[in-house]
């Protein structure tokens, strides 16, 4: 599938990267006949990209009076609730730019998990503020980046055409994201790469082999403690010091359901 950087940004609520990630996805893997839920479909155009390569697709927004696709509907759901919808349903899910709006987190993971099937795979992209510009962000604002603060009481929901949503206040970086996704029965397989983030380039020029050392002292002294696993800690570490998530712009990762 090939499409311009002007068609990309202009789809609305979405991040140019993690289209990009979803289509050459599709361009490497066969996803003819799958069921497919869009958790977060907004209008519709990723979708409509696994429509056409051959999936059964199911879209869900909390506003889907929004939803532009016309060969295909869009439901009514709210992801702060239990999901409607029939456990093992599911070979995919997709949750694009949405779990930062989202306060319990932990509940919509096992929620995901509970409606894909067997070995299904679960698709999530987001800021990545794990990179090393988003580091250095939350050194200076505890912000997705160093120019911004982190949504406050005035600012948390936003509107756009009368229709609210909180905003990006709930931020987590790729640990939480990959603890709270295990404790749902959801294993990550796959971290996608997407475009350098120059100022991570430069931080990390300095910092990455500090880092890294930091990291691996961390895990052997945790190692000691005999209510620690070390296969975890091993996870904890590798994902810590894992060049795609520090030196790029955005993180698009898999997850696949564990039984």
């Amino acid at each position: 599938m090939k499409y311009s950087k002007k068609d990309l940004e202009s789809v609305s609520h979405s991040r140019l990267n993690g289209l990009k990630y979803i289509i050459n996805y599709l361009d490497t893997n066969e996803v003819k006949g799958l069921k497919v839920a869009d958790l977060s479909a907004g209008s519709g155009f990723v979708a409509s990209l696994w429509q056409k390569a051959g999936a059964q697709v199911h879209a869900y927004d909390k506003y889907p009076e929004v939803f532009t696709c016309t060969t295909m509907t869009c439901t009514a759901m709210d992801l702060n609730l239990d999901l409607p919808i029939e456990s093992h349903t599911y070979d995919y899910v997709i949750l694009m730019e949405t779990i930062e709006h989202i306060p319990d987190q932990l509940h919509l993971f096992a929620e995901i998990s509970r409606i894909l099937k067997p070995q299904g795979k679960f698709i999530l992209t987001k800021p990545n503020n794990s990179n090393f510009a988003g580091r250095i962000a939350n050194l200076w604002t505890e912000g997705e980046r160093s120019n911004m603060y982190l949504p406050n009481e005035k600012t948390i929901v936003s509107y756009d055409n009368g229709k609210t949503y909180l905003g990006r206040f709930f931020l987590l970086g790729a640990q939480k994201l990959r603890s709270l996704t295990a404790m749902s029965g959801l294993n990550l397989i796959e971290i996608g790469a997407n475009q350098i983030s120059n100022s991570s380039v430069i931080f990390g020029s300095l910092l990455f082999p500090y880092l890294k050392l930091r990291s691996f002292l961390t895990m052997k002294k945790l190692m000691k403690h005999n209510d620690e696993d070390p296969q975890t800690l091993k996870a904890q570490h590798q994902l810590n010091s894992n060049t795609t998530i520090l030196f790029h712009k955005h993180l698009c990762v898999v997850f696949q359901k564990t039984n």
